[in-house]
């Protein structure tokens, strides 16, 4: 039988820092297409079923998108981000909840980066 040694990848703080900017940034940016378009979050009193379903579905495609790019980057809570695209794709609102655990994940990946 041959041996086989497990070598991980050498611990590079800055390869560290990096990723957790990157994803930091990432995540910035889906709060940012949710928080920027009302009809994602709640129902606005302008909208018709119509168009808030249309809007949730192009807000979903955009969180998906940038969820395969997370991934990428070693992202491991990407179940959450696949309920909210799912829900929005549905048309269904983002819950203030939701928003709530996205703002305390930034907050967790801008630690990371500063080394804190």
């Amino acid at each position: 039988m041959d041996q086989t040694a497990f070598f991980g990848r050498p611990s590079d703080p800055f390869a560290t820092a990096r990723g957790a900017r990157v994803r930091r940034m990432l995540l910035e940016q889906v709060r940012y297409a949710l928080t920027t378009e009302p009809g994602a979050l709640e129902i606005s009193a302008d909208g018709t079923p119509d168009s808030l379903t249309y809007i949730r579905g192009r807000v979903s495609i955009t969180v998906g998108a940038i969820v395969v790019r997370l991934n990428q980057e070693g992202f491991t809570q990407s179940d959450r981000l696949y309920d909210m695209r799912d829900g929005l794709a549905q048309g269904r609102p983002v819950e203030r909840g939701a928003l709530e655990w996205l703002n305390t994940i930034i907050a967790m990946e801008r630690g990371l980066q500063t080394g804190s």
